[in-house]
């Protein structure tokens, strides 16, 4: 894992992608804030288990790289998207878009690895902090009526919301993740309603 990582702290994907909202084919080399969010999770339990510095300095790397704003090549963005007011609040994102797309399934994945990383960076433990605010807000725009969506290209792109039972499962477990460790009741509120759309 340490070899893949660039030397402006990114993790690449070595493979094409072609991103179904915009249609836009990613090249080889395209970046994503839920891989760099699930890489500083792994660093994080890989120095706590040895305390080695190498995991450390790519720890580092890969938030800083994190909270690159995409406009210079990153995968740090805001809410401004949905609505001018919104420009104040963070956003990580899975898929580079333009305009963004806001999948919340990578946010979230992304969200943990700034709690992992949290435990040796106050950066880090500041942006977590800002980013479940932003989980806060956004949250209910997930919410369809019985169902979740993937992201918000129903609102910024031409599309019908994309919904996917899988995901809607994922999205209730980081849900249950996120608030074990910040006992944020509207987050209990959201991982509780989205659990009902589908149990008895």
């Amino acid at each position: 894992l340490l070899a893949m990582q660039d030397e402006d702290g990114s993790f690449q994907y070595a493979f094409a992608w072609k991103y179904y909202l915009s249609g836009e084919i990613y090249e080889p080399g395209w970046v994503s804030g839920m891989a760099q969010g699930q890489v500083m999770s792994v660093m994080a339990r890989a120095y706590h288990a040895t305390g080695d510095e190498k995991y450390k300095v790519a720890g580092d790397k890969a938030l800083e790289f994190m909270l690159t704003p995409i406009s210079e090549g990153g995968t740090l963005t805001t809410l401004e998207d949905l609505d001018s007011s919104l420009g104040s609040y963070i956003f990580i994102e899975e898929y580079i878009s333009d305009p963004n797309s806001f999948t919340l399934n990578g946010y979230m994945f992304s969200l943990l690895g700034l709690y992992d990383w949290s435990h040796y960076s106050p950066v880090a433990a500041e942006y977590f902090e800002n980013g479940i605010t932003t989980l806060e807000k956004v949250l209910p725009y997930y919410d369809i009526g019985g169902m979740t969506c993937y992201d918000l290209g129903h609102l910024n792109y031409d599309k019908p919301p994309h919904v996917n039972t899988k995901y809607h499962a994922v999205h209730i477990k980081l849900l249950h993740a996120l608030y074990s460790i910040t006992e944020n009741e509207q987050i209990r509120h959201y991982e509780e309603l989205w659990k009902g759309y589908v149990s008895p």
